[in-house]
């Protein structure tokens, strides 16, 4: 996201009560905030940016590069997908939507999309096709329990499934997966400006913590800069998410992907574990076992309520043992997964 992008964005939060600190949105005055964890919610997710490819070749290149088989998308259909090294190791995970038979969106974390544009930008060369950060394009998300009909004042309607509903005239709206009803929106700043009122007499606004811990809480983890080149698809669960597809043939990493979900044998995934205290973990920071051996790292920390929940990458059998602790020996709890890990039945995707 450029500077000046950001600053459009915080300018007119601002306007709506938005309270910054060293440029991080932090809550907003005049508004409830959320009471409970799935209270109907709008999340500012301005650590998201938005990713679009156009021109004739726009599907066939991107079905030779990322995990994710695109022939099963029609027009408005989106999916999870990732994109790997030569040897599987993740530089981008995103969400894609098929906007017109010529034309992609990806979102994804916004320090993802300079190593995107650039890796995947050495081959369109070859293709029909440009990459293009969409610099109109915000992201925000809507969660909460019951919140269909709220949906259906602001919006006339919900989408369902993987099937996108548009936004005005650049806007898409689509489900995302999670324990409470969750949907995204990638929207103009225009649209978000004329929705805002509708919108925050449903949701209570927030900033991008809130979103991040229903992913914490769903296990969905997103790729971080921190991990860049780091896992492979499976060590981030992306198979049972269904972001990745053994079906479709070749794409850059497949054979090491795929050679990795044939063998079975992964040593380490990612799982949620929390702690009943409030406790600061990086991205990337070492977590060990009772024996004091490294057994993994943080993905994503949220801190709520004098609670602290986490996604982590880390051995299975200390997830299995429940014996995770922080450099510091706090010790914490691993939770079972909200899905099934079933590397047989992922090979048929």
């Amino acid at each position: 996201m450029t500077t000046e992008r950001k600053e459009h964005l915080k300018n007119f939060l601002t306007e709506q009560g938005a309270q910054y600190q060293e440029q991080q949105l932090i809550s907003f005055e005049g508004y409830a905030q959320p009471s409970v964890r799935h209270a109907p919610t709008l999340s500012i997710l301005d650590h998201r940016a938005v990713i679009e490819l156009a021109g004739a070749d726009t599907f066939k290149f991107l079905q030779g590069q990322i995990s994710s088989d695109t022939s099963k998308l029609n027009i408005g259909q989106h999916q999870q997908g990732t994109v790997c090294t030569p040897k599987g190791r993740m530089y981008s995970q995103f969400t894609l939507l098929k906007t017109t038979e010529e034309h992609a969106l990806l979102a994804m974390h916004e320090g993802l999309t300079e190593i995107t544009q650039t890796n995947l930008g050495k081959y369109t060369v070859f293709f029909k096709t440009k990459l293009q950060q969409k610099e109109n394009l915000y992201c925000i998300g809507l969660s909460g329990k019951d919140i269909e009909s709220s949906l259906v004042a602001v919006f006339g309607k919900i989408p369902s499934n993987n099937q996108a509903i548009a936004i005005d005239d650049n806007g898409w709206l689509m489900e995302v997966a999670g324990l409470c009803q969750r949907y995204e929106a990638w929207i103009t700043l225009e649209s978000l400006k004329r929705l805002w009122s509708e919108l925050t007499e449903h949701f209570a606004p927030t900033n991008q913590q809130h979103w991040r811990l229903l992913d914490i809480e769903a296990v969905t983890p997103a790729l971080m800069p921190a991990a860049l080149e780091t896992y492979t698809p499976q060590h981030l669960n992306q198979p049972s998410l269904g972001s990745v597809s053994f079906r479709k043939g070749c794409y850059t990493g497949q054979e090491i992907v795929a050679r990795m979900q044939n063998l079975g044998q992964l040593k380490s995934r990612c799982y949620r574990l929390s702690v009943n205290e409030s406790v600061e973990l990086e991205a990337a920071s070492k977590l060990f076992n009772e024996a004091g051996k490294a057994i993994g790292e943080v993905i994503d920390c949220v801190t709520e309520n004098n609670n602290t929940e986490l996604l982590a990458v880390i051995r299975v059998d200390a997830a299995e043992s429940n014996t995770v602790q922080t450099e510091a020996g706090l010790s914490l709890l691993c939770l079972p997964l909200p899905y099934e890990i079933n590397p047989k039945a992922e090979l048929q995707q």
